[in-house]
């Protein structure tokens, strides 16, 4: 009943914009101590707005200096920077896109086939090693000490082959995600205020530089800094 109730409020899929209330909850990093941001709910005499403090600043002020930042800035911020990508996606986004693509390229293809090469190549030296060895041709004394340096080389071989395998399937995943950016900037619609699903869709954390300046890190891998303005 539970999964069905689900289904009909949409929320089989893409459900990490439900699983907090509010879009900036766990999204928002202090740059001075790196802990994360709480929402707060602040008075004054003309009435109430919305805060986001840093968990330990709130703790201890000594520890961290790093004030608020209301809630409100913090949108007008993310439209700004949003309605600047649209703006001048053509020269901002098309090109940092051809960029990832061009870093899957041949080179790296070729240092792949070439980390296979050498992986195949050790193992064959470790299988003549252990032939000699069983043949009575090599001391033991001699087996070992060869034998431990081609494992350890070819863990090496490995690790820079699961190395190269992370960087090209990273890029691939941001050029993805650049990709769908670039195809809401082409539109030409700015955006007219706050929009819980857009900031979702493009935006993986802020960062709380000062009261006056945060950095947006978007999916795609940007980091695009933006005024606060209150």
């Amino acid at each position: 009943m539970l999964r069905q109730r689900g289904k009909e409020k949409g929320n089989g899929r893409n459900t990490e914009k439900y699983q907090n209330r509010y879009s900036f909850s766990g999204r928002i990093k202090c740059s001075e101590c790196g802990d994360s941001f709480k929402r707060r709910i602040h008075y004054k005499p003309s009435g109430s707005y919305v805060a986001w403090c840093c968990a330990t600043h709130l703790t201890d002020k000594d520890v961290c200096s790093m004030k608020y930042v209301t809630d409100d800035a913090l949108k007008r911020a993310f439209v700004t920077m949003m309605n600047k990508l649209v703006f001048g996606h053509q020269i901002v986004l098309r090109p940092l896109l051809q960029s990832l693509r061009g870093m899957n390229d041949k080179a790296q293809l070729l240092k792949m086939q070439e980390l296979e090469e050498q992986i195949e190549k050790n193992m064959e030296q470790r299988q003549v090693l252990t032939s000699l060895m069983a043949g009575g041709y090599l001391e033991p004394a001699l087996f070992n000490k060869e034998s431990n340096a081609l494992a350890a080389e070819d863990e090496a071989l490995r690790q820079e082959k699961d190395s190269l395998i992370h960087s090209l399937n990273g890029n691939m995943v941001k050029a993805d995600e650049l990709q769908k950016l670039l195809r809401f900037a082409a539109k030409g619609t700015m955006l007219a205020g706050f929009d819980d699903e857009t900031f979702l869709e493009y935006v993986d954390r802020i960062t709380v530089l000062s009261r006056s300046e945060v950095s947006f890190e978007l999916k795609c891998g940007l980091c695009l800094r933006e005024r606060l303005v209150d």
